[in-house]
């Protein structure tokens, strides 16, 4: 993950409850939590969901059937990407995440907004990387933005870079 990137995960929102914290809390690695389990009751059209993305950020030329890729061109800052993850038999999604470039504003205006209404469109909403649901409004999500490490590195990346090395051995995600 490049250091100007913002992340989101992204599961069903029938599929939160009270609980869906644990997922966070209980990450002891330093990887993602597992998400499939939101996922098991999901019934929405997946093909479409897939084709939508094809339209908003181009088919990455790595992956396979079941694990399925995005990205944009980083060398243009547009280093927007995407991943949704399917059962073995393609019939479930058992993650789907993505993450935009924050160095230029049409990756916020045209493609986190586009991803945000397909979104809206399959009942889905969003986690960042602290946890915090959000719904797939970008007024909802904007304070997370700003709060990221993405804006953090963006706004003064020598500051940045030196409350890392301070903070070493604190490893907070953001």
């Amino acid at each position: 993950m490049a250091v100007w990137q913002y992340l989101l995960i992204v599961v069903p929102e029938d599929s939160i409850d009270s609980n869906y914290e644990c997922i966070f809390k209980n990450n002891k690695t330093k990887f993602l939590p597992e998400t499939d389990v939101f996922w098991k009751n999901f019934n929405g059209d997946i093909s479409s969901i897939i084709s939508e993305l094809d339209q908003i950020i181009p088919k990455a030329n790595w992956g396979n059937d079941t694990y399925l890729n995005w990205k944009g061109n980083g060398n243009d800052e547009e280093d927007n990407d995407a991943c949704i993850c399917l059962t073995d038999d393609k019939a479930k999604i058992e993650s789907f995440q993505f993450r935009i470039d924050l160095r230029k504003a049409p990756n916020i205006t045209e493609v986190l907004q586009a991803i945000l209404n397909l979104c809206r469109k399959n009942k889905l909403i969003l986690i960042d990387l602290k946890g915090e649901i959000f719904q797939p409004n970008l007024e909802d999500i904007f304070k997370s933005i700003k709060a990221s490490n993405a804006t953090r590195f963006l706004n003064d990346p020598i500051q940045f870079f030196e409350d890392l090395s301070k903070n070493s051995s604190d490893e907070t995600r953001a």
